[in-house]
């Protein structure tokens, strides 16, 4: 069954199924027509006989009649009463403070309508429905009766009440009273005080929820079942709930917010539960598997529904992708936000390419829209950025100029074959065959060293000292060893040598030049001329 609902510009949704009905669109929704317009309908068409019904759906019946011997389409059109009770409910939590109210109808209002189908509990309504209805129609006769009187040139009066309970209940205004206090309404109480009421509602709703879950399916009404062997089939299904949380943590502190993320999963546990939450929070769009979440943008003033998920179907690939994006540290709020994803050979540029941008470009990696992450050599790390790119997101590596040709992956051959350009795509820092580390000046090295790796021999370090390792075929490894055997302060790794050096830097004018040009293009390639 396809099931839809339609919104036309400026006019009430309705809910519409793809059925086969009749070409005339006159002849195919009885249901919300009032009872003057069906026997005007009739009349129209020809279908007054000599008798006419005495009820609504009579008239109902003979217009449906006269329906099934028309021509017929396969085309939209508005959906039955009976399928749309049989949708699952709608709970909506709202967070503004004005929703509290409404989050308490919401709830009860679903209680109401598990109330109105108990078996015992609907037939007492059904006969007092009935009972209502036919005293109305005595008092209907007699106003007909009496308008008759006062109006001889009438040839035909009729009024046919109908009463219903379906929707009776109204409203749940909630009044608050502290102690020794005046009660007053929930929108007067303060909005933090609202939100942690409308958070105590919801987790109300949690337990009732769960109280549905255990209790079983809820019975389906006698006025709702076709045949018995439908009924039976409706009778073996839990009562579904779609929930609908519209910023659910909005004026909740980190606390309330954790409270609120505990309520989701607890409620998303249900079998019956499906749910939708619309949020700019970061901490819950962070909180959840990244297929799950769809990001809305708005492109060319057209709003449009991007998922980043494989839309090949392969779970396997989406979750081995997923632990990938978790091992970089890429939250799901960077990836569906950042511009731009720059990947570096490992920890030493993670560590000091930020601090370097930041002095550089007077702006941290963020503000410009870029996220960096490190491949570590690791070809699991191009898979990664395959997978970006193919989602419309721009990726580009920013190397050591050696590793070209040390590392494997970030060869021509393997930069292509997971969807990057390398002239475009691949940065390449030391000119041809240089790194990172080249880049600084002896006279920085040498600063950074007695400030703060003094030498076990009391000497200090030297510019000279430090242009002497440049001749060795990896200046990085031969000044890392000269400062661990040197200085009993010496830094461990390169990472942290690399960090202490650029961690003393106060000017944009200490950051290399070749650095600064390709933080210029990383800028660009974030913040395209076409956006």
């Amino acid at each position: 069954m396809r099931v839809r609902r339609f919104a036309p510009q400026e006019q009430a949704p309705t809910l519409q199924l793809f059925r086969n009905v009749p070409v005339d669109p006159e002849l195919r929704d009885f249901d919300s027509l009032k009872v003057s317009d069906l026997k005007a309908l009739a009349t129209k068409l020809g279908l007054k006989g000599e008798k006419a019904p005495s009820n609504r759906a009579g008239w109902v019946d003979l217009l449906q009649a006269f329906a099934e011997q028309a021509s017929h389409m396969d085309d939209w059109a508005d959906a039955p009463a009976k399928v749309q009770q049989r949708l699952p409910r709608l709970l909506r939590f709202g967070g503004e403070q004005a929703s509290v109210d409404a989050a308490v109808k919401t709830i009860l209002n679903s209680r109401y309508k598990v109330h109105f189908e108990e078996p015992e509990l609907h037939v007492r309504i059904r006969a007092l429905e009935s009972e209502l209805s036919s005293r109305l129609k005595d008092d209907a006769a007699d106003l007909c009766k009496h308008i008759m009187d006062r109006c001889p040139d009438l040839t035909e009066v009729e009024v046919l009440p109908e009463v219903s309970f379906s929707g009776a209940f109204k409203s749940a205004r909630l009044q608050l009273a502290r102690t020794g206090g005046e009660a007053v309404a929930v929108d007067a109480a303060g909005a933090g005080r609202a939100r942690r009421i409308s958070l105590a509602v919801w987790e109300w709703a949690s337990e009732v929820l769960q109280t549905e879950t255990v209790a079983g399916p809820a019975p389906i009404a006698p006025y709702l079942n076709d045949d018995a062997g439908e009924a039976n089939a409706l009778q073996d299904a839990q009562p579904d709930v779609v929930i609908l949380y519209d910023e659910p943590d909005t004026h909740l502190d980190y606390s309330h917010q954790r409270r609120v993320m505990q309520l989701i999963r607890e409620q998303c546990v249900l079998p019956q539960i499906r749910m939708m939450i619309a949020t700019h929070s970061m901490n819950l769009i962070d909180g959840v598997d990244i297929a799950s979440i769809v990001h809305l943008t708005l492109r060319n003033d057209r709003t449009v529904m991007e998922r980043l998920a494989d839309e090949s179907g392969h779970e396997e690939t989406d979750r081995h992708l997923a632990h990938i994006a978790t091992a970089l540290g890429l939250r799901n709020s960077v990836l569906l936000h950042e511009r731009l994803f720059v990947g570096v050979e490992g920890p030493t540029e993670q560590q000091a390419i930020p601090l370097l941008f930041r002095l550089a470009m007077g702006m941290p990696l963020q503000s410009a829209g870029i996220a960096l992450w490190a491949c570590n050599n690791n070809e699991g790390a191009l898979m990664f950025a395959r997978f970006l790119a193919n989602h419309n997101r721009r990726v580009a590596v920013l190397i050591d100029a050696d590793s070209r040709k040390n590392q494997k992956i970030f060869g021509d051959d393997k930069l292509k074959k997971y969807g990057l350009n390398p002239d475009r795509d691949r940065l390449m820092i030391g000119g041809e065959d240089r790194e990172l580390e080249y880049l600084f000046t002896d006279e920085q090295w040498a600063a950074v060293a007695n400030a703060k790796w003094l030498r076990t021999d009391g000497e200090p370090w030297t510019a000279d000292l430090i242009a002497s390792k440049r001749s060795d075929k990896k200046f990085s490894e031969a000044l890392l060893q000269e400062f661990k055997t040197s200085s009993l302060d010496g830094p461990q790794g390169k990472p942290e040598m690399v960090y202490e050096l650029v961690a003393t830097f106060q000017a944009p004018e200490e950051v290399p030049e070749e650095l600064h040009q390709h933080f210029i293009k990383l800028v660009d390639l974030a913040n395209p001329a076409d956006l």
